[in-house]
């Protein structure tokens, strides 16, 4: 943990090992022994902090509990320190502040919007014509749909948690899937095209429909949000033992550093946070989706085509 060896750390003195980068939080040793520390046998310190460590290794967060051994006389004979690691501690913090920011925003919107439209029309002042009243109704009804899909993929991330994904599973063929979700968000891409390139004899799968659509569904919304030119594809490909989807599109593809971590929970690109929407759950919960499927689902590296994310399920 230190990154020293142990030889070395047996001829150390406690404050030459134990240096802090920064204030730690709680007293230090060396501030509660000049209190009067301790003052019986049960007496318990403790601080957590980031460690400094030699060579240019970085700091380690860490925990220490200190407990005095006294004599029967009540005189000091050693203090023992037992340090732990709290990394995991300190990441499951930083996550679930993270989480509360982006959730935070992410909500914000689509309610201040519902609310702004709500406001706007019910003025007893101004008369809107129906143009102006559809317009309105059809941004408070995305912005609704929104708030639902991002409650939604919240609920199924804590269900994921506790209880794993359960699945209803049906005869489901791939194609008429995608063929039916390219109708549906053909709506939103204009003149751009989305094209199903899925053998019509690929074949029928056992699986969970609604699990797999919202799968199809976050992969296509993605290569729209993503790639604002070009077509997007949707490719399938049979094997012995598995069948393979992809969705591809010709946007500028996914960063190398941002590639081991698009399936993270709340992961979001830089790249992306800048210039679109979102919690950062729709690929953690789709790769979810398909690993429950017994599948896996990874994303290429920038093929110079842009990007494309797939996934696999087997034949049964």
């Amino acid at each position: 943990m230190h990154g020293r060896p142990q030889s070395e750390l047996h001829t150390m003195k406690h404050n030459q090992v134990i240096r802090w980068v920064k204030p730690p939080n709680g007293i230090t040793l060396e501030k509660a022994e000049a209190g009067g520390w301790p003052l019986s046998p049960q007496a318990q310190l403790y601080v957590e902090g980031d460690l400094e460590r030699p060579d240019g290794q970085p700091p380690l967060p860490v925990g220490i509990t200190y407990a005095p051994l006294l004599s029967s006389d009540g005189t000091l004979i050693s203090i023992i320190a037992t340090v732990r690691d709290i990394t995991h501690f300190r990441q499951a913090d930083e996550l679930k502040s993270e989480f509360v920011s982006i959730i935070s925003h992410e909500l914000k919107t689509p309610v201040a919007l519902i609310k702004g439209y709500v406001s706007t029309l019910r003025r007893d002042d101004v008369e809107w014509d129906c143009s102006v009243m559809d317009n309105s109704l059809q941004v408070i009804e995305e912005e609704a749909d929104r708030l639902t899909g991002l409650i939604e993929n919240m609920l199924d991330a804590t269900r994921l948690q506790m209880n794993g994904m359960q699945l209803k599973k049906a005869d489901i063929n791939l194609g008429k899937l995608a063929n039916r979700l390219i109708e549906r968000f053909q709506v939103q891409t204009g003149n751009r095209q989305i094209t199903n390139r899925i053998p019509h004899d690929i074949p029928i799968v056992m699986a969970d429909e609604s699990r797999l659509e919202q799968v199809l569904s976050n992969l296509i919304s993605n290569a729209i949000k993503y790639a604002p030119h070009g077509a997007i594809r949707i490719n399938g490909q049979t094997l012995p033992d598995q069948i393979i989807i992809c969705v591809q599109d010709e946007g500028p593809g996914i960063a190398a550093g941002d590639l081991p971590h698009i399936f993270d929970r709340f992961y979001r690109a830089k790249e992306a946070t800048r210039k679109t929407k979102g919690a950062g759950l729709g690929l953690y919960l789709a790769r979810a989706i398909v690993e429950a499927h017994g599948g896996r689902m990874w994303a290429d590296a920038n093929t110079g085509q842009g990007a494309r994310v797939c996934f696999s399920l087997p034949r049964d």
